[in-house]
């Protein structure tokens, strides 16, 4: 039983997961034993396999913990986001990934009444959104092989991109520039901004910002992506500065 635990606590907080060698000499167990224990945790739903021999944990296992570093996350972003929702005057959001999809954590409605309505814990496609791509752009190179391998590509409007090319074509832009978008993929007439926050682990959500297209100029969408990119540096900074003694 100590050794399960072992097993759990080397894996908590990497959310590409370890492999097998690695948490087998941590934790002090033989491969085989070390296995073992995995294949329990893993049909018990605590423990997934991820590919080459790499274990993670579950949402169900995660759940358990999830509610704790949701608040931590919404606490870090409220400045910020609410200093960008005023200077910018559209909707803001914070959003997470979880199995493919993306959970809206807090939604500041824009108070014109011309706007996307959006409701905390609503979910979203990761792949359509300026949210998910900002995710999935800097996770590690097999989470995300593995996300886009099991994750159906679901075509919201006419104009979503659903094949995978250019849809990886995209994730990668993502990369070099520090910002997502998207543009009538989600909701017809409906642009999206979205850049990474991280936190001690890794890339924990994104903050986006969404616009009627109609209000979209070329100008208005370079002062939004510098500004969402900048509300994300913040919050970032927030949850990775040094606890506090």
């Amino acid at each position: 039983m100590l050794k399960l635990f072992g097993l759990l606590e080397a894996t908590a907080g990497h959310k590409d997961g370890r492999p097998l060698a690695e948490l087998a000499a941590e934790v002090g167990l033989a491969k085989p034993t070390a296995h073992r224990i995995l294949k329990t945790l893993v049909a018990l739903g605590y423990m997934e396999r991820v590919g080459n021999g790499v274990y993670r944990q579950t949402q169900r296992i995660r759940r358990l913990v999830s509610d704790a570093d949701d608040r931590r996350l919404v606490r870090a972003a409220d400045k910020p986001l609410r200093d960008l929702w005023e200077r910018s005057g559209e909707t803001v959001n914070l959003g997470t990934l979880r199995q493919g999809k993306i959970v809206y954590l807090t939604v500041l409605e824009s108070r014109q009444p011309l706007r996307r309505t959006v409701s905390p814990t609503m979910t979203d496609p990761f792949a359509c959104t300026a949210l998910g791509r900002a995710i999935a752009a800097y996770l590690p190179d097999e989470r995300l092989a593995y996300l886009l391998k099991t994750t159906p590509l679901e075509k919201r409007t006419p104009h979503t991109v659903v094949d995978q090319t250019a849809l990886k074509k995209l994730i990668a832009a993502t990369k070099v520039t520090g910002v997502a978008t998207e543009e009538d993929e989600t909701d017809l007439g409906v642009m999206c901004v979205g850049a990474p926050v991280f936190d001690r682990s890794g890339v924990a959500a994104a903050v986006s910002l969404s616009a009627p297209t109609a209000r979209a100029t070329a100008a208005s969408r370079e002062r939004w992506a510098e500004w969402v990119k900048a509300t994300a540096e913040q919050i970032t900074a927030r949850l990775t500065q040094p606890a506090e003694d």
